[in-house]
């Protein structure tokens, strides 16, 4: 394998997301620093009580909890999500998503397809089937090697986040 190609990878990721976030822009959601938290939270019902905590937010997404903490503290402020003390648990908080957060994810979904459809351009339907189907070989590859949270040998914490910083970067 040419040494180059974990390069060109991290390229392709690079230009992906800055691709998305220029389409969120132009959405007039670009200020969404973390929308796969709006997708995993749309899957949940509405009932606040079935809602998920912040760690089990943390555990389904593989993220480390102090990097959800910041992100969701971004998103609760923009109004994009709520906290709502667990009912039978007090100490616990559950996590949904808002109108304005489903509003904003609807928006974002064109915006991801959008690029998508511009990264995939010119690719036949098995061409993209056979890079999907790579990605996921990649992906459980890295699992393996310890790219999953699970692994005994978790990163370390992101440093924390200075108190008077605004959530625009988020």
């Amino acid at each position: 394998m040419d040494e180059r190609s974990g390069i060109i990878f991290h390229q392709l990721l690079r230009a992906h997301r800055n691709a998305h976030m220029t389409a969120l822009a132009k959405l007039g959601v670009g200020n969404i620093g973390s929308p796969h938290l709006l997708v995993a939270l749309s899957h949940y019902p509405g009932d606040p009580a079935q809602a998920p905590t912040q760690k089990e937010l943390a555990d389904r997404l593989h993220i480390a909890p102090p990097t959800i903490a910041a992100s969701l503290k971004c998103l609760e402020r923009q109004g994009y999500v709520a906290r709502r003390t667990d009912e039978k648990d007090s100490r616990r908080n559950r996590i949904s998503i808002t109108q304005k957060g489903r509003d904003a994810l609807t928006s974002g979904m064109r915006a991801f397809q959008q690029v998508d459809d511009a990264m995939f351009r010119g690719f036949s339907p098995e061409e993209r089937e056979q890079v999907q189907a790579f990605h996921r070989r990649m992906l459980e590859n890295l699992y393996q090697v310890g790219g999953n949270k699970d692994v005994e040998y978790a990163p370390p914490p992101p440093p924390s986040i200075p108190p008077e910083r605004k959530c625009d970067p988020c």
